[in-house]
């Protein structure tokens, strides 16, 4: 009979946002973890993962600042007086 209960009992859920700054700290971390490792000495597949590290990165990094750019200046508002 307990067991029926729990059962019928609706799951809980956290739902966790990340937000752009921590989009851009992962991604900051990312690259401090791979700077100065040296690709001359690693295998060809390690080589591309460090190129693709950087890569994805610096593409998060972009993609964050320019959200946060358009945020902070957003040419779309009313408040500009044209006259």
């Amino acid at each position: 009979m307990s067991e029926e209960k729990e059962q019928e009992l609706p799951e809980e859920g956290i739902v966790e946002f990340t937000s752009t700054p921590e989009y851009i700290a992962s991604a900051c971390n990312a690259l401090a973890a791979i700077d100065g490792m040296d690709t001359a000495i690693m295998s060809r597949i390690d080589e591309r993962r460090v190129k693709r590290i950087r890569r994805q990165s610096l593409r998060i990094i972009a993609e964050c600042i320019n959200e946060l750019y358009e945020e902070i200046f957003d040419d779309n508002t009313d408040d500009s007086v044209d006259d």
